[in-house]
């Protein structure tokens, strides 16, 4: 077999030596050699369809309305409204405190009309919120800070083909981010803010939508090298059809894959999880 194929092999033996019961993978839905390799090989099978949205950052979006107010929760106020939200939920990690604790998370705020109120309470150890009637809530990653693309040209000549192949990916890949192309693209630091955590309620939910992309973008403005706004969605998402389609957003599907590796598949247990209608996925931005 491959090189590919001794990889997924070695991660599978990692995972199972930690108490993994399952494992999952994300690549491109176009990607054939990718999800050959899972599918046929590795005996993977397809979980759910998520989409990947990029957009430049600093760029407006338009048709806001004036009327809508973002404010930013405290961390304990966050971290109940997820679990509240998100713990019933098709996916969503058990360490949602550690990740909005996290340094690279910049914070989670809410989108709601002026005209009602956010009620957030303290009842002892207990947190009340009294939500409006149409709201949204997000968080933001700062990848700016984890990771950047910045390669420099060198004499040596395997770092010569190095360039010569990541300048020949440039020229696929920043025509999809909507990125101006140029011999020095891939000298300058890119990075991105990656939102996460999406969640809403109400009738109004696009215009909110809306208010997040619009924030995140004025937000990308005081980071520095971030060049382009990420987030991901489920197929089944019921906000992914409020995600505002300006003419310079991409999109890029995704697919995840499934397999229990701890041991004798279970066939009612495996054709249950697989059976699901995934809805509200809560991406882990530790993973993107």
């Amino acid at each position: 077999m491959g090189i590919g194929f001794e990889l997924v092999k070695s991660v599978e033996e990692w995972l199972i030596g930690n108490g993994a019961h399952y494992t999952f993978l994300a690549t491109e839905k176009n990607n054939v050699a990718s999800t050959n390799l899972f599918t046929s090989k590795c005996n993977y099978m397809n979980f759910t369809s998520l989409v990947i949205f990029v957009q430049p950052a600093s760029l407006p979006v338009r048709g806001l309305s004036q009327d809508i107010k973002i404010e930013k929760l405290q961390a304990d106020q966050a971290i109940y409204l997820y679990n509240n939200k998100f713990r019933s939920k098709d996916m969503f990690p058990t360490d949602v405190d550690a990740i909005l604790k996290e340094k690279l998370s910049i914070g989670t705020w809410v989108s709601y009309f002026k005209e009602e109120e956010w009620i957030s309470l303290h009842n002892n150890e207990d947190i009340v919120t009294k939500t409006p009637s149409s709201w949204a809530m997000f968080s933001i990653w700062n990848s700016c800070d984890a990771y950047k693309l910045h390669i420099r040209k060198s004499d040596h000549r395997p770092f010569r083909f190095f360039h010569a192949t990541l300048s020949h990916a440039r020229d696929k890949i920043f025509p999809c981010l909507k990125l101006p192309v140029c011999h020095h693209s891939l000298q300058k630091p890119f990075g991105f803010l990656f939102l996460f955590g999406l969640y809403g309620e109400g009738e109004r939910i696009q215009e909110l939508m809306k208010s997040i992309w619009s924030f995140a973008s004025r937000l990308a403005e005081n980071v520095k090298d971030c060049r382009v706004i990420i987030s991901e969605l489920g197929v089944s998402d019921p906000l992914i059809e409020h995600v505002p389609r300006e003419s310079s957003m991409s999109f890029i599907n995704d697919l995840w894959y499934l397999k229990k590796v701890n041991g004798i598949a279970d066939d009612s247990e495996e054709s249950v999880v697989l059976g699901q209608v995934i809805g509200n996925v809560f991406v882990d931005p530790r993973d993107f």
